[in-house]
């Protein structure tokens, strides 16, 4: 692997950084902090979302099981921590009552979109009928009625409602592009266009319900941000997404040593680009510990997979590996220990070899930003 500034390796995988500017102890206080919030947010979500979902969905009478409760809870404070308050910590906003409400809808809202496509209940012409003119559509299921209340309640609160609808009929878009992955002859461009681009307009939605939207010089790093966080998710469902018929980048095409290239170049762009922000340091550096912390999960995930599936060449020897092989186990100590270190290693790298045929994916902003 060819990177730029390169020292001796350690057990990370990872060339030594040069010169770090974030100290472990900086690292650990800011996952510490996470973590608690983290155990902090799950009461929150068993006392707050069940009352928020009543109270919108009055019309439904649709009972969330635990099992889809425990889902949106997971993805409320993957939402909220990573996404939305991290950028208002780095830009100097706090979070209202009102902002809280609407990422938990959305938290909500999101994998229900992503269930009409996946159980197939409705077709994508029903489901852009649905997002175009939502007070017209007649619902056809207990499905797209819940949907249908959830986006009303949605639209009612969120301040660019007319953003919010572009961004998800582009997400949903590329929702329907990824139907291509039930085909194990996608091509590998196409794949990885699906898994930034579908990835990028789930992060605008979140970015478009807040009341201070992102800077255009903030924008610029969402994308290989975006990429990264959907990669990290694919690495980690090898073992689900290849018993359901799901083809990813990790799991069709397994080009492990280009995926980590590929880590390190937009790991090196995005603090690059967090570098040149006019916001106080330790923001910045929080902000970056923070997402980096997802990535050094997905760096930790495809050098299992690249260990394990060496020998394995077709899909249906992938099936063969077990659930432990497959997925990488972060509860350990020792894997601990790695990952933040790697957290560490990554917050301080701007130097890698450029990866820029990804980029020509990424749309042009074309939206008039309000802060």
């Amino acid at each position: 692997m060819a990177v730029t500034g390169a020292g001796m390796a350690d057990n990370t995988g990872l060339p030594e950084a040069r010169s770090p500017v974030v100290s472990m102890y900086h690292v650990l206080r800011r996952l510490f902090v996470l973590h608690r919030r983290l155990k902090q947010q799950e009461q929150y979500c068993k006392d707050q979302i069940p009352v928020l979902l009543a109270e919108v969905m009055r019309d439904t009478q649709y009972s969330f099981s635990p099992k889809e409760m425990q889902r949106i809870a997971k993805y409320y404070q993957l939402s909220l921590n990573v996404l939305c308050d991290n950028l208002y910590q780095l830009t100097g906003n706090q979070l209202k009552e009102e902002e809280h409400k609407r990422i938990i809808l959305l938290s909500v809202f999101m994998p229900l979109v992503d269930d009409l496509y996946d159980d197939q209940l409705l077709n994508h012409e029903q489901i852009i009928s649905l997002i175009t003119a939502p007070e017209a559509y007649n619902p056809v299921n207990t499905a797209d009625h819940v949907v249908k209340s959830l986006y009303l309640g949605l639209l009612r609160l969120t301040p660019r409602r007319q953003l919010f609808i572009e961004y998800l009929q582009a997400g949903c878009n590329w929702e329907n592009e990824s139907l291509k992955q039930l085909n194990e002859n996608i091509t590998e461009p196409d794949l990885y266009q699906i898994t930034y681009n579908k990835s990028y307009y789930s992060l605008l939605l979140f970015y478009a319900i807040l009341d201070h939207y992102p800077s255009q010089e903030i924008h610029q790093l969402l994308y290989p941000a975006a990429g990264l966080m959907q990669l990290t998710n694919d690495a980690f469902d090898v073992w689900k997404d290849v018993h359901n018929g799901l083809y990813t980048l990790p799991n069709l095409y397994r080009n492990f040593e280009q995926l980590q290239q590929l880590f390190l170049s937009e790991i090196a762009s995005i603090n690059r680009q967090l570098s040149q922000l006019n916001y106080p340091v330790k923001a910045r550096q929080n902000y970056a510990i923070t997402i980096h912390a997802l990535n050094a999960m997905g760096w930790m995930s495809l050098e299992q997979l690249k260990r394990v599936t060496a020998d394995v060449s077709t899909i249906e020897e992938l099936k063969t590996l077990s659930r432990q092989e497959l997925v990488c186990d972060m509860d350990a100590l020792r894997q601990y220990m790695k990952w933040i270190k790697l957290t560490r290693r990554f917050t301080n790298h701007y130097d890698a070899a450029s990866f820029d045929s990804i980029h020509r994916y990424q749309p042009k902003q074309e939206h008039a930003l309000t802060s």
